[in-house]
C-alpha cells in the first residue's frame, strides 16, 4: 500500500468520522464530506454522513463497530481528544462501496462549495486608494500569549503562559488549526496591510501564510469538513468572506452579497454566521452552497463562536454598556436564548471544550459555568503583559 494509510482510504472513498465527548459527556460525531450522503438524525444527536452504498444510520453504526475498523487518536487544542475512524476492506472492513455521484474511487474529492458565490457576484470597490483608510492603519499594538489550560472536575488552571509574537505591532485574532498543532493569526505587516501568519506550536516557528498585496485578511477560521480556512477579505472599502488553503493559497470568495463582513463563525459545513457592519450592525447567517442569507439579530458583538459539540452559534447582544448577554443561536431556525451576562463592560470570550466560557477582565481570567456563574481562575498580571 503506497502513501499513508489515511490517504489511501480517503482516496478510495471510505467513511471518515470524528468522535469526541460533548459538554454532557455523550459521544458526538462528524463525518467528512468526501463521497458522502447526509442523514439528518443519528445515534449521537448530531448530523452524520454515511458512505456511499449505506442506507441507514444503523448500518453506519454497525460498520463502525466492525473488528476491521482502525482508531487513530490525536491531541488537539486545549486537550480535546479526537478519534478518527476509517473503514477499510484491506484492513478487515467492507469492500469499497460503489460511487453514487459519478466520482470514481481514487479520484480527488470535489470542492463542496460552488465555483462562484451562490448568492451573486462580489462587488467592485467604489473608493480610490486616496479615499480609503485601511483597518491596519488604526490597528493597536497587541501580542498573542499562549498557555496550557487544564480542566479537572469543573475546575480550571492556567500555566506555562508565554508571549509568542512579542513585537511592536498588531498581532491578533488567533485560531487553532483543527489538529491543534498550529495557531493561525492576523499580523499587520505595515500600516496599510495585514496578512495571516502561522505559528507551529511544537517548534515555535512562525511563517507568513497569505501574500495578497491588494488586500488584507482578518479572522482566520477553519471550515468544518474542509482543508481550508475562511477570512474577512478587505480590499479597498469592501469586506467579503473569502477562502484559502492551509498553506495560504487563495481559493476565492464564499459569498458575494454578504458585506461588509467583520467577523464570522461556522455552524457546520454549510452555514456561517457573520457580523455585518452597519448602523446598526446585524448578525446574518448564510448558506455557502445555496446562497441563502438571513438576518437573525441586531447589534451583535464581535465575539462570535461555534459552541463545542453543537451546531449552534454564540454571540453577544450589545443591549447596553451594563447589559451584554451571551446568547445561543440556532442558525437554521433563527431561534436564540440567553445564556449569561458578560463581565461588566466586556465582550470577548472563548469556549472551553467541556462547555465553559472564558473571559478576560484586565489582567484576570474568569470561567463561567451554568451551575456556578462567573469565577476567577487566574491572575495573569506581570511585567510587560498588559490587559487581556
Amino acid at each position: 500500500m503506497t502513501g499513508s494509510l489515511q490517504e489511501h482510504l480517503a482516496n478510495a472513498g471510505y467513511l471518515k468520522i470524528d468522535l469526541w465527548r460533548g459538554p454532557t459527556g455523550h459521544l458526538l460525531a462528524e463525518a467528512s464530506r468526501h463521497q458522502t450522503r447526509r442523514y439528518n438524525s443519528n445515534p449521537f444527536g448530531r448530523t452524520l454522513s454515511a458512505a456511499p452504498g449505506t442506507s441507514t444510520m444503523n448500518e453506519v453504526w454497525t460498520r463502525m463497530k466492525q473488528p476491521g475498523s482502525i482508531l487513530r487518536c490525536a491531541r488537539v487544542a486545549r486537550c480535546v481528544a479526537v478519534i478518527a475512524l476509517l473503514m477499510s476492506m484491506g484492513c478487515g472492513g467492507d469492500s469499497p462501496p460503489p460511487s453514487s455521484d459519478g466520482v470514481s474511487p481514487g479520484s480527488a474529492p470535489s470542492d463542496p462549495f460552488p465555483a462562484a458565490p451562490p448568492d451573486g457576484a462580489v462587488a467592485v470597490a467604489a473608493s480610490t486608494t486616496g479615499e480609503y483608510r485601511p483597518t491596519a492603519a488604526t490597528a493597536p499594538s497587541t501580542d498573542i500569549w499562549i498557555a496550557r489550560l487544564q480542566l479537572d472536575a469543573g475546575r480550571a488552571t492556567v500555566d506555562g503562559l508565554r508571549n509568542v509574537t512579542d513585537r511592536n505591532g498588531y498581532d491578533n485574532q488567533p485560531s487553532f488549526s483543527p489538529d491543534g498543532t498550529a495557531l493561525y493569526y492576523v499580523s499587520a505587516v505595515d500600516t496599510t496591510q495585514t496578512e495571516i501568519f502561522r505559528l507551529d506550536l511544537p517548534s515555535g516557528r512562525i511563517e507568513q501564510v497569505t501574500r495578497t498585496p491588494d488586500a488584507s485578511e482578518f479572522s482566520p477560521t477553519f471550515i468544518p469538513g474542509q482543508d481550508a480556512f475562511s477570512v474577512t477579505h478587505e480590499a479597498q472599502d469592501l469586506q467579503h468572506l473569502w477562502r484559502h488553503q492551509p498553506d495560504g493559497r487563495e481559493i476565492g470568495p464564499v459569498l458575494g452579497t454578504a458585506r461588509p463582513v467583520g467577523y464570522h463563525a461556522w455552524s457546520n459545513e454549510e452555514w456561517v454566521a457573520m457580523f455585518i457592519l452597519g448602523d446598526p450592525a446585524v448578525l446574518q447567517v448564510g448558506n455557502a452552497i445555496t446562497g441563502e442569507l438571513r438576518v437573525v439579530a441586531e447589534r451583535p458583538g464581535r465575539s462570535i463562536h461555534r459552541i463545542p459539540g453543537t451546531q449552534h452559534i454564540s454571540f453577544v447582544r450589545m443591549v447596553g454598556d451594563d447589559e451584554r448577554p451571551i446568547e445561543r443561536l440556532d442558525p437554521m431556525s433563527g431561534e436564540s436564548e440567553r445564556l449569561a451576562l458578560t463581565l461588566p463592560g466586556r465582550e470577548d470570550y472563548a469556549w472551553t471544550p467541556d462547555g465553559g466560557i472564558l473571559m478576560g477582565d484586565r489582567e484576570t481570567l474568569h470561567l463561567w459555568r451554568p451551575e456556578t456563574g462567573w469565577s476567577q481562575v487566574a491572575d495573569l498580571s506581570g511585567e510587560g503583559r498588559g490587559s487581556i
